[in-house]
């Protein structure tokens, strides 16, 4: 199991960067995606959309800055076909006042890293494409 990650600072709002995930979530999916969905909603296994992570660790009550807004989604893949498979990709957000700092996280399996990366990038891109001045403090 691993993970791709990206870490950005923002000067777009709460909601902005809502609306941006949103936007670069649909970029990020190809037509590969698009098919991989379609079988899966024909085979009744559709998972995707947008969801709220969820921290079910029972370390979760320690963490002293909790994200002032978190939301995720699922995207397909093509090689799924109509089993459903896809990646999901999270987004936490923290306000810092004039800025925005913003984690986006796609876990990913064995063989998942390429379509993990390819998510993360898009998403990104779509940041840094709404706000030129949008910081990639790793990624």
């Amino acid at each position: 199991m691993g993970s791709k990650q990206a870490k950005l600072d923002t000067t777009l709002t709460l909601k902005q960067c809502a609306e941006v995930f949103r936007v670069g979530a649909q970029r990020a999916r190809g037509v590969g995606s698009v098919l991989g969905g379609a079988a899966a909603k024909l085979m009744g296994n559709d998972q995707s959309g947008f969801f709220t992570p969820t921290d079910d660790s029972p370390f979760a009550s320690l963490d002293n800055d909790p994200p002032d807004f978190m939301v995720g989604v699922f995207v397909p893949k093509f090689g799924g076909g109509g089993t459903g498979n896809g990646t999901a990709v999270h987004m936490y957000v923290w306000d810092r006042g004039t800025s925005r700092s913003v984690e986006l996280y796609a876990p990913h399996g064995f063989t998942g890293g390429m379509h993990a990366r390819k998510l993360i990038t898009k998403v990104a891109d779509a940041f840094t494409d709404a706000d030129p001045k949008a910081h990639v403090v790793a990624g």
